[in-house]
């Protein structure tokens, strides 16, 4: 079994030569375009002092050119460190210089944030291309262009040797602390999550996947796997209902993954234009949330039974548990609620305060284990520590705390009611509440804040802070102003205004307390 990256894409360029790899819109690339790309790419990093082992940031829209690059630095035996486009540029700056990036392929959408933090990295080179944001200019002379489609390969010079322990990645998670915190993977556990995603998600060898949410993220490893089984990325840069269910009815889309609130946002524009144009559509893989029972209801009329539905964290990419296609059945409604059962490749445990695994039917924290758990967080042992449940008699080494609170119910099936980490999900982003919080309260007219989430029918949950004003406070006004502190997705959609907030008895602001009101009608506490 291959444990490296490199490995894992070198086998798949040669033995899928031929096929289609990437859509881009107009653009077509096959596995032998993307073989001679990807190594041109690989060949200019080199040239510019880049090798095994130094971080490589991505930070550019949904292209072509996001794979190739990510490819490029997998076959280098660089570390791929993915940038989310949404970040504010401080979020960027910490990124970058947490890990010492040696190298960012940059989009020139976002030119202006991604050539201002490179310059907190000395020695960081930039590789511009164009994503949309126009040709390239107004960067320095250390700013070469990304080497485009080669007429012929560039020379294949020996590589260094890549270990299945080497470090592949580093993604970065928001942190409770306020700053994004980076999860470190190995190239076996880069692997792993490979063969994991195409068993568990069901990608076959002839998928056309339609990938719309960002590379950055979940789809980036969705199309990781998609070329090592030999299948096509159909890439889309963002999301927009009607043009995706054109696509489904008339692309021969045959999988895509989606957070919950597409799911609703398709089946909106599905009512609207009818059934026109036949569904190759297979499988869509949705996460983040269950769907509401209503929505599934009508999701299964329009689409039939293809939802796959996942469970897991950047610690656990994706596919801690899985509720299958034969899952989503409603005359068995007690499911619905569930996340499903252990993935193939994954064992899960509900652990009391103490780390003692707890019998079926009963709520504590939920642990997983897995061959594609994280190495560890970055320059932060503590951390680590806190994070793997502590061996005992009763408990193998490997196991990591999720921070969510659930139980294992009849027949292995896993059941999430609370959240243990500060944290809302809302649209299937990650909003780490303390992170906002931090932002909030350096506005003058902000004494104290409180960031909670509540429940949503779109989003799951919806950011809502409960603010103790510093005087007169324009609530619009704050929410204008937090356009510049936080990405879109974790900005607050309501602010309440009240004159002081709940305390426990240890002086600590009571979030349960702030919470109870909003989800007093649902049978748990998160979207």
């Amino acid at each position: 079994m291959r444990e490296t990256l490199r490995e894992e894409f070198e086998a798949a360029l040669r033995r899928y030569r031929d096929r289609t790899a990437i859509e881009d819109g107009e653009r077509l690339l096959t596995y032998s375009d993307l073989d001679r790309w990807s190594a041109a790419v690989a060949h200019q990093l080199r040239e510019h002092g880049v090798g095994a082992g130094d971080p490589v940031a991505l930070y550019l829209r949904n292209r072509a050119e996001f794979v190739v690059a990510d490819v490029a630095v997998a076959r280098l035996g660089a570390v791929k460190v993915p940038v989310n486009h949404q970040l504010p540029e401080a979020a960027v700056v910490h990124v970058l210089t947490a890990v010492g990036a040696r190298a960012m392929v940059l989009g020139t959408s976002l030119r202006e944030i991604g050539l201002r933090a490179a310059q907190h990295v000395p020695g960081c080179v930039v590789l511009q291309v164009d994503d949309g944001g126009g040709p390239m200019s107004g960067g320095p002379a250390s700013t070469p262009e990304l080497a485009g489609l080669p007429d012929l390969a560039p020379p294949r010079l020996a590589p260094p040797p890549v270990r299945p322990t080497d470090r592949a990645a580093v993604y970065f998670t928001g942190g409770t602390t306020g700053k994004p915190k980076g999860v470190v993977h190995s190239q076996r556990s880069a692997v792993a999550v490979q063969y994991a995603q195409i068993v568990e998600g069901e990608i076959a060898q002839d998928e056309r996947l339609l990938l719309m949410t960002p590379l950055a993220h979940a789809a980036g490893l969705f199309a990781q796997s998609a070329l090592v089984r030999g299948a096509t990325c159909v890439i889309r840069d963002g999301f927009d209902a009607t043009e995706a269910l054109g696509l489904l009815r008339g692309a021969g889309i045959t999988w895509t993954f989606l957070v919950p609130t597409m799911i609703y946002r398709l089946l909106d524009v599905a009512g609207e234009h009818g059934g026109d144009g036949e569904l190759a559509l297979r499988t869509i893989v949705y996460g983040m949330a269950p769907i509401a029972p209503s929505r599934l209801a009508r999701g299964l009329e329009v689409f039939g039974r293809v939802f796959v539905q996942l469970f897991g964290q950047t610690e656990c990419p994706n596919w801690g548990t899985r509720l299958a296609k034969d899952d989503h059945d409603l005359t068995r409604p007690e499911l619905l609620g569930s996340c499903g059962r252990a993935s193939i490749m994954a064992d899960v445990m509900v652990v009391d305060d103490a780390g003692s695994p707890l019998p079926a039917g009963q709520t504590g924290e939920i642990c997983l284990k897995a061959p594609y758990t994280l190495d560890g967080y970055l320059d932060a042992p503590e951390a680590t520590s806190a994070k793997f449940l502590p061996v005992s008699e009763f408990v193998q080494a490997g196991w990591i705390r999720t921070g969510d609170i659930g139980f294992l119910g009849d027949g292995d099936y896993l059941y999430l009611r609370d959240r243990k980490n500060d944290m809302v999900i809302s649209g299937g982003m990650n909003v780490y509440c303390r992170e906002v919080e931090d932002a909030l309260a350096r506005h003058p007219s902000v004494a104290r804040v409180a960031v909670i989430g509540v429940p949503h029918d779109d989003w799951g949950e919806a950011v809502h802070a409960v603010v103790v004003p510093a005087g007169e406070l324009d609530v619009p006004a704050l929410l204008a102003w937090a356009r510049n502190e936080l990405a879109a997705y974790a900005r607050p959609k309501t602010v309440e205004i009240v004159a002081g907030l709940p305390e426990t008895p240890f002086g600590k602001i009571d979030k349960k307390a702030l919470r109870a009101p909003h989800w007093a009608a649902r049978d748990r506490a998160i979207g």
